[in-house]
């Protein structure tokens, strides 16, 4: 670390019995890329407390893109019981999945699974648009939330992924022509 204050204030954070100041601390590193402190964050994924599960998702998925802890995002998208983490799982899935056509599947299949949380398969519907090459000048405008099946753009959604040559399931296929 460059900042010897800074640093400070992460370890404190992250020795504090406030969870709220241990998930601050977890973000920090992440949000400042302190790859030096990956090992202070990594037992964070197996917390019993999901937004802290969320904030080391967040830190070593989504900011530091470590692709060792790509297996961990992509299991804790399908099995973990906090929403917050699986949604933390999605966004940071979509950094791999720019690579990995299988993973982007993935995040499609959340997307339209209708027993998800709305934020779950919005944030997948995002990384998926987004792992799929979404230009800047494409982004949705409008917002997907609340009532995320009714608002989401399946129709962009599915012009991207045949653009990039992806396959387009037939279930976004059925809800472009609804």
């Amino acid at each position: 670390m460059t900042d010897p204050a800074r640093a400070a204030e992460i370890e404190e954070g992250l020795a504090s019995s406030d969870p709220e100041d241990v998930y601050d601390a977890i973000i920090d590193i992440g949000k400042q890329h302190h790859r030096e402190l990956v090992a202070r964050v990594v037992p964070y994924l197996a917390s019993p407390t999901g937004f802290l599960r969320e904030a080391a998702l967040r830190t070593l998925v989504f900011h530091l893109h470590l692709p060792e802890h790509e297996a961990d995002a992509v299991r804790m998208l399908d099995l973990d019981p906090d929403e917050g983490a699986r949604e933390a799982a999605a966004m940071g899935l979509s950094f791999f999945a720019t690579k990995d056509a299988e993973l982007l599947q993935h995040l499609v299949r959340v997307a339209i699974n209708t027993s998800e949380q709305d934020t779950v398969r919005a944030a997948a519907f995002l990384s998926a648009l987004d792992a799929a090459g979404l230009e800047r000048g494409e982004f949705p405008k409008a917002r997907a939330l609340p009532d995320f099946e009714a608002r989401a753009d399946w129709g962009l959604l599915a012009r991207v992924l045949s653009r990039a040559g992806h396959a387009v399931p037939p279930e976004v296929v059925d809800r472009v022509r609804r």
